[in-house]
């Protein structure tokens, strides 16, 4: 399993600073987290949530500390798994907390499997004790961080009293070649391969 360290290393590689000359950890480090939410956000990491009914109703409020982008399926729980059923609900956010409507009363005592979507993490980063990534999806992030810590270069540049057009030119097309790879492996269908191009090297800037 790849840590924060490993990740940094990979992706200042692909920006051709080794030694941190141009790009911080905290800068690559915050790319990393955009990658992440954006790669989460088109294959999100299941996490599952057992909700105990404390009366019978079909108005399940869940408690504010229970954060997350989308609720994806809630079941009726069992100890045998082929016993666990689905639930017909609708689910939405409303006055900071999650409510989950089911189309029938689910007694008192019953437990509601929820499942839901987070962000993927990695090992070290935010204090995250594990990487949630599977290995070939790895790379992905790579390059979505390199992207974007190229494209936050590049306004970086921009906004400094010196500017260098060329400098922020190259930097824009690394940050463009990146982000559009990035967009494609993480959206791409199942059985879809796609090659890295031969992107130019960020120290001949």
């Amino acid at each position: 399993m790849s840590d924060l360290a490993d990740f940094r290393t990979k992706v200042l590689n692909l920006l051709s600073d080794t030694g941190n000359a141009i790009f911080s950890n905290d800068n690559v480090d915050q790319a990393l987290r955009w990658a992440l939410s954006e790669f989460s956000f088109h294959r999100p990491l299941i996490r599952t949530y057992l909700f105990i009914v404390e009366a019978t109703t079909r108005i399940h409020w869940l408690s504010t500390d229970f954060i997350t982008r989308q609720i994806t399926n809630v079941q009726l729980f069992n100890d045998d798994l082929n016993l666990i059923k689905d639930v017909p609900f609708y689910a939405y956010f409303r006055d900071e907390s999650w409510t989950i409507e089911t189309r029938d009363y689910i007694s008192a005592g019953e437990v509601l499997q929820i499942s839901y979507s987070a962000i993927h993490t990695i090992d070290n980063l935010d204090s995250a004790s594990g990487t949630t990534l599977i290995a070939a999806d790895e790379p992905i992030i790579h390059i979505g961080a390199a992207g974007r810590a190229a494209q936050m270069r590049s306004l970086d540049r921009i906004e400094t009293i010196n500017i260098n057009p060329q400098v922020v030119q190259l930097y824009r097309l690394l940050a463009g070649n990146y982000l559009t790879v990035f967009t494609r492996m993480t959206t791409k269908e199942d059985g879809v391969i796609f090659s890295l191009p031969d992107f130019p090297a960020a120290d001949t800037f």
